[in-house]
């Protein structure tokens, strides 16, 4: 069993009907088959329609959902909700969503969620740690060391990953479909923390529930 913390937008949201209509069965993408966008957004629709703040973590053998839990309200008690403007960009090799503004809410928030959640999470060992350091350069490999996992603090960029590395064409198809969508999508408000859980290994997270940030003010309260 994982838990992950996400920003998850509801479905009454702009950014939520969006990708409600980007991952629904039904659409279709001009060139691209039905098969291979199925492909394409097969890890999309595993983990949801979210934005990481805590990457997915085994919990430590004795630690409960309410430990999970307690820990998440603290955090969210601790942060006021804030806005962030989207665009299109690419990521590694992924198209995702990213702010506009690289600002320092959003980061703090996930620096803070790391460090309230790093009690209760198994670290990296072994083939698990061998396996996901290929490919890391120097400092990514010490952040997966110490946090079991590279893009965090420094490396860690808010955003929503759209579908797995595509074909030059693919992802041009891709873009001609979010270009105008994401253009008159209004400022996104991350409101809540979502706690989401993959039951068995391969699952999908599910989400179990959304605890508002609800601190006075705007961002971090210390």
């Amino acid at each position: 069993m994982r838990y992950a913390i996400y920003y998850c937008p509801t479905a009454d949201t702009a950014l939520g009907r969006l990708g409600h209509d980007w991952l629904a069965t039904s659409s279709t993408l001009p060139g691209v088959s039905t098969e291979r966008r199925a492909a394409l957004l097969a890890d999309v629709r595993r983990y949801g329609w979210h934005a990481t703040i805590r990457a997915p973590f085994t919990p430590v053998v004795g630690v409960t959902h309410d430990d999970v839990r307690r820990a998440v309200t603290a955090l969210a008690h601790a942060f006021g909700s804030f806005e962030l403007s989207l665009r299109l960009d690419r990521l590694a090799d992924f198209l995702v969503l990213r702010p506009t503004m690289d600002g320092g809410q959003e980061r703090a928030l996930a620096a803070v969620c790391l460090d309230v959640l790093k009690p209760l999470c198994t670290p990296l060992a072994g083939d698990a740690l061998e396996r996901r350091s290929a490919g890391l350069d120097a400092d990514e490999l010490a952040l997966l060391q110490k946090h079991g996992y590279p893009y965090v603090l420094g490396r860690y960029r808010f955003h929503l990953t759209l579908s797995a590395p595509a074909s030059e064409p693919e992802e041009q198809a891709m873009r001609q479909w979010f270009e105008s969508r994401v253009a008159a999508l209004p400022p996104t408000r991350i409101d809540a923390l979502s706690i989401c859980r993959e039951a068995t290994p391969g699952a999908a997270f599910e989400l179990l529930e959304r605890i508002p940030l609800v601190a006075s003010g705007m961002g971090h309260t210390s």
